[in-house]
């Protein structure tokens, strides 16, 4: 107001009685009705008056660069720097300066630049590793169990994470791959079939990993997010966002990952103690055999080999 009336050459009395209708900054005129004269009055603005200088500053906004490093997370002037680069856009230009063009530009640029820091999830409240273990590991007794938080990403600017956990046998029945979903905490118990934990679940190949789809198998997933991407109303199945749908397929992956190295172990363990067996079964019968063809009273010693076989088999297990 002071600016306005410093412009206008008016005092407060008389500012308080005109109504700025129109500002047009490409033609530099400024109009505003006059109440106490009962008419429209249309004046110049000088482009080196401050008045038009601050109008210009308010309407063009920001520069990028500014505009980068005070609207989003983790950008600072070095990485603003990089996008307008990445994005061939000047940093000092001002974002209302720019023409349709630039902005999709920007907008392009903003989806496909690699380098910005993950956001900051102190916004976030996600379960944590440890309780998730502990969970799983209580309703479950599982023969093997991991779990995993992901680093917090984001879509269409809202920040999430993700965490998962599988488990393998113990009191998990075969039949069918049980997925347990939960979303900000909240178990989601309905509608699984279009769920986006669903949709990755069912296009993963369990055979790559040494597994079937009636293992008895338990994974539980929850999406941690400011804002979760519901299908419906009813909040009750995720949609499938790429960015939440490219965590939840990491996260799946590595823990196939390591069930698969378990269930490898585990054959190798199995194929051990089957050997074992064999061996525990059929030496003594042969070295009877073969003492009786030697004419020998005394049988070799083969229990020492049977017991370091025996040693071998539970360092595997």
């Amino acid at each position: 107001i002071v600016a306005l009336m410093s412009f206008l050459q008016m005092d407060f009395e008389k500012i308080m009685k005109i109504r700025i209708d129109d500002v047009d900054l490409a033609n530099k005129h400024l109009t505003y009705w006059d109440f106490g004269e009962s008419k429209s009055v249309t004046i110049d603005m000088p482009k080196s008056s401050s008045y038009y200088k601050q109008l210009a500053n308010t309407v063009a906004g920001e520069t990028l660069a500014t505009f980068l490093t005070k609207r989003f997370q983790r950008i600072g002037p070095s990485t603003a720097e990089k996008f307008a680069e990445f994005a061939n856009l000047k940093p000092e230009k001002r974002i209302g300066a720019f023409s349709t063009d630039e902005l999709v530009q920007l907008s392009d640029s903003l989806q496909r630049y690699e380098d910005f820091l993950t956001p900051d999830p102190s916004c976030l409240a996600p379960l944590g590793e440890e309780p998730l273990r502990k969970g799983i590991d209580q309703f479950f007794k599982p023969d093997f169990f991991d779990v995993i938080q992901r680093s917090a990403s984001a879509y269409s600017g809202f920040p999430f994470v993700v965490e998962m956990g599988i488990a393998y046998g113990g009191n998990i029945p075969s039949g069918k791959i049980n997925v347990y979903r939960f979303a900000n905490r909240i178990p989601l118990l309905y509608d699984e079939g279009s769920d986006v934990v669903l949709q990755v679940v069912n296009e993963t190949d369990w055979g790559r990993y040494k597994l079937k789809n009636d293992s008895p198998v338990v994974i539980v997933s929850h999406i941690c997010s400011t804002r979760i991407p519901y299908k419906t109303v009813g909040k009750e199945n995720v949609a499938d966002r790429p960015e939440i749908e490219k965590e939840l397929r990491l996260a799946l992956q590595f823990l196939l990952r390591k069930l698969s190295a378990y269930m490898s172990k585990r054959g190798l363990a199995e194929a051990e103690k089957k050997r074992s067996n064999l061996y525990h079964k059929y030496l003594p019968l042969i070295a009877q055999f073969a003492t009786e063809l030697a004419g020998k009273t005394k049988e070799p010693d083969y229990k020492k080999l049977i017991k370091d076989l025996s040693t071998n088999v539970e360092a595997k297990e």
